[in-house]
């Protein structure tokens, strides 16, 4: 009984007509044994040949076929075609005639004009082409490797035709690298479209990876196709030693003899992979392999020719600290199958340890020069944080050893950076561009984690020498220019008035932001004048926001935008800025009091301004004593003053320690109470913190206060805006918090559907609504003013979507067509997703009390909803918030 065929065979006879004839097939059996893995078996089919570029058609109909035919296969086998669709797609390799480019532009160094046409490679040349993005530093790395390594060999430079190809889809981005950079060994040409996944000889010479280094033979054939700048010079050099002939395609086969390959294989399965997994010489990041090969060509008719029988293959690369472990383990391999069944086909022992002393050095060097030295400090925080359920004070103390160079300027840490860069790249170039196996990945990144880590270590170190804390004085911002003027201004605090900092950038957060700073600067414009200004800096310059400040015309004339000179400048080191939006708040007296995200400006700016520079000037850091006696009283029968405010999402309140001890000296800033409450609730707070006061003054301290602001709706109205009809507590309504005005819902509700965008409706505000007759009376009041939103439009040139990106938590439905936003659910603190929403389906149910109702009421009631509260009507989507 003859022997059922391999699955992979069997899906293999059913495409094989699709595949010329005169491609040879091979299927490799490989036993590999790695570091990390252990003994891992696979089954490869391979072809000799590939698709030739006109063959795409072709290739992507086997394609087709081979995925029909293994469809419902297991994971291994599909794995298994995919690399052989891999292995015999159309790819440009050595070999491949190159032939004319097309779909590009060139250009002129002298004018940066462009021309559209095409390329060919020179007969009788060596071309180099280099294809690169502006974008793709690694790429932007080789190219002005590879255009220094030109300039200094103008003899070999006169045999070489060089050429870039960019994949610049911005023409702008393309000619500015160029007129920024002097690459002029090259001559320039760029892609038209950039990457173009229609475009096949983009597709076959992989251009999705950048760089791409093709080296072209005097008979355009393509000698070497590499991603590395420093192989350059030796793939040309020995092609010149070798002359024109091609590469012999077939290479040495080893055929042992079925015995000892048996021999060897059994060796490997059953003793050296044990030999290899089991040993802890080696480090993490060490990689080794032992690779074992069994290999036949497949005929047209399925039958099978054994071709290659290997020895075993070794490949490493192991630190200098692990050569002693390699070469043991090397000896202990041969001793089991003998010297002559072993072959080491890589061998490349590593420095890394010695990269990250060659950092160090380099950086202390650096300081030398400047005249600094690096000192070792400690930042102690103490927190007391209120529990609500224990109804009690929790400490929490957070020690941070770190590293600084103290007293650092901005100056000196532009320049002291400025010198360390070239270093830092040198050895983070060095290891991104090591070597690309696959199966070394996991190693090179361990090498890489531990390079990246030193450099962040030593940037963490020069950071902390410039960073600002809370409680230290505010420093002057430069090389910052305003909106609409060329010339750089300094940012400066100015004495008994409020400096509000927001550094910004162009996201969802930001815009939103903006939406309610403008608010409240407008409407509180008097009351603010000279007491406090806000200024507006931006991540980038200033030609990155041209659509931003399209779409929000007029609001540079209420806020102050300045834009950097340069890209990541020292301030927002200064600053600690990660992330944006991100504000610094500095007080009357030009101490900064926050540096993070601001809920609720508006509560942050009225709290500030009634501050007293006679107050702020008593604050101080603590003594002993001052300091036992909070702690006493924190642990005393007044905390049970807080236990009204029991909701977390509406209270929270913390007592901040915090001081610094440089060994000699310890700095100890004045004590911090940070608390969010919600309107109205203010009184229980009140009366814990005179009690306090009676134990340390509270002018001791420096109060950081977020109001959670509420509002309270009159209901019902007496008749709507538009028809005038009369309005009750029995009727369903809408209202406008923005104009003040009620609508019955015949009016608020009329939609033309031929119009476009908010012209579809009468009344064009977002709109609450009343589900008269209200049961419940209190969803009339303590509504948080967030909720309510900002009544924002879509601005110019963005889309008008009533697809909204979000469930309802009525029904898990998309939400489509208006959105109808709970304004009673979850009351307090603004989080990530704090709001219930309602599609217009669930609405309709709840309005009129349908048969659904029961069932969005059950699965709303854990968010605390009834069908009294009220619901905020939003026609097209913006953003979470955004409304």
């Amino acid at each position: 009984m003859s022997q059922e065929q391999p699955v992979d065979l069997q899906i293999l006879n059913k495409v094989r007509h699709l595949i010329p004839e005169s491609f040879k097939i091979e299927r490799q059996k490989k036993w590999e044994v790695l570091k990390r893995k252990g003994l891992v078996q696979r089954i490869l089919l391979k072809s000799s040949n590939r698709f030739k570029l006109e063959q795409t058609a072709k290739y992507d109909e086997f394609c087709d076929a081979l995925d029909q035919a293994t469809y419902g296969n297991n994971m291994d086998v599909i794995k298994q075609f995919e690399n052989f669709k891999e292995s015999i797609k159309p790819k440009i390799k050595a070999g491949f005639q190159f032939g004319t480019i097309n779909g590009v532009e060139s250009l002129d160094l002298n004018t940066f004009e462009t021309k559209k046409g095409s390329f060919k490679t020179k007969q009788g040349s060596t071309d180099l082409i280099v294809f690169w993005s502006s974008e793709n530093e690694k790429s932007t790395r080789s190219l002005n490797e590879l255009n220094n390594w030109l300039s200094l060999n103008q003899n070999l430079k006169l045999q070489i035709n060089p050429i870039a190809v960019s994949l610049d889809d911005d023409a702008n981005n393309f000619k500015n690298h160029l007129k920024n950079n002097q690459l002029t060994q090259f001559q320039h040409y760029r892609y038209s479209l950039g990457w173009d996944s229609s475009n096949a000889f983009q597709r076959a010479m992989e251009l999705n990876y950048l760089p791409k280094i093709a080296v072209v033979g005097k008979e355009n054939e393509v000698i070497e196709v590499t991603r590395k700048a420093r192989e350059v010079e030796n793939i040309i050099k020995t092609y010149w030693e070798a002359g024109s002939e091609s590469e012999d395609d077939g290479k040495y086969r080893e055929l042992l003899d079925q015995q000892t390959f048996r021999f060897i294989k059994k060796a490997l399965t059953q003793q050296i992979a044990d030999l290899l997994s089991q040993n802890k010489s080696f480090a993490k990041s060490d990689f080794i392999r032992l690779s074992l090969t069994k290999c036949y060509k497949i005929a047209q008719d399925g039958s099978k020719e054994i071709v290659e029988r290997s020895h075993l293959k070794v490949s490493y690369e192991v630190s200098v600290q692990s050569t002693q472990a390699i070469k043991l383990f090397l000896n202990n391999v041969t001793a089991v199958l003998g010297k002559d069944n072993v072959q080491v086909k890589r061998s490349i022992v590593k420095d890394p340890t010695g990269m990250l002393d060659m950092i160090t050095s380099g950086f202390q060097d650096v300081l030398k020069k400047n005249y600094k030295v690096i000192q070792e400090y400690t930042i102690r925080s103490e927190y007391f944080n209120y529990v609500h359920d224990k109804e009690e004070f929790q400490p929490d103390v957070k020690v941070v050893s770190k590293k600084a160079i103290q007293n650092l300027t901005f100056k000196e840490y532009q320049t002291i950076y400025t010198q360390v860069l070239p270093i830092f790249k040198k050895y983070q170039q060095e290891i991104d561009d090591s070597d690309d196996d696959s199966d070394n990945d996991e190693e090179q990144e361990e090498d890489k984690r531990l390079i990246f880590d030193r450099v962040n270590e030593l940037t963490d170190c020069l950071k902390s020498g410039l960073e600002l804390s809370l409680g230290q004085p505010f420093q002057t911002i430069q090389n910052y220019h305003p909106f609409g003027k060329d010339q750089v201004v300094d940012i400066e605090h100015k004495d008994d008035q409020v400096l509000i900092v927001m550094y910004w950038d162009d996201n969802q957060q930001c815009n939103r932001q903006f939406t309610q700073i403008l608010k409240v600067l407008l409407v509180n414009e008097e009351k603010f004048k000279d007491k406090v200004r806000l200024v507006a800096l931006s991540k980038h310059k200033q030609e990155a926001y041209e659509l931003f400040l399209l779409k929000n015309q007029g609001i540079e004339e209420v806020v102050e935008f300045y834009f950097p000179r340069d890209e990541n400048q020292a301030d927002q080191v200064q600053y600690n800025v990660k992330s944006f939006p991100h504000f610094i708040v500095v007080d009357k007296v030009g101490s900064i009091r926050i540096q993070s995200q601001v809920e609720d400006i508006e509560s942050v700016i009225t709290s500030y301004i009634e501050e007293s520079i006679e107050s702020l000037n008593q604050k101080g850091p603590l003594n002993d004593d001052e300091y036992s006696e909070i702690t006493q009283f924190l642990y005393s029968d007044a905390r049970k003053k807080l236990s009204q405010l029991s909701n977390k999402r509406q209270f929270s309140l913390s007592f901040i320690f915090k001081e610094i001890d440089q060994g000699e000296k310890v700095v100890r800033f004045a004590p911090i109470i940070e608390y969010t409450i919600r309107e109205g609730k203010q009184k229980y707070l009140d009366a814990f913190l005179a009690l306090l006061n009676k134990v340390v003054p509270l002018s001791n301290f420096q109060v950081n206060q977020t109001v959670q602001r509420t509002l309270n709706l009159l209901f019902p109205g007496k008749a709507c805006k538009l028809c005038q009809n009369e309005l009750n507590d029995q009727t369903q309504q809408y209202y406008s918090p923005f104009s003040d005005e009620f609508y019955c819902v015949k009016c608020a509700e009329v939609v033309d559907p031929k119009a476009a965008g908010y012209k579809k409706f009468r009344v064009q505000d977002n709109l609450i609504f009343f589900n008269a007759p209200l049961v419940d009376k209190s969803v009339l009041n303590d509504i948080d003013v967030y909720r309510v939103g900002n009544n924002q439009k879509v601005k110019r040139g963005d889309q008008y979507t009533q697809n909204h990106a979000l469930d309802c938590n009525g029904c898990d439905g998309d939400v489509k067509g208006f959105r109808y936003i709970v304004l009673n659910c979850l009351p307090g603190k603004l989080t990530d997703l704090a709001l219930v929403d309602f599609c217009q389906d669930c609405f309709n149910e709840i309005r009129t009390g349908g048969p659904r109702l029961e069932k969005i009421v059950k699965r709303t009631k854990i968010y605390g909803y009834n069908p009294s509260m009220l619901m905020l009507r939003v026609p097209f989507y913006m953003g979470y918030y955004d409304y």
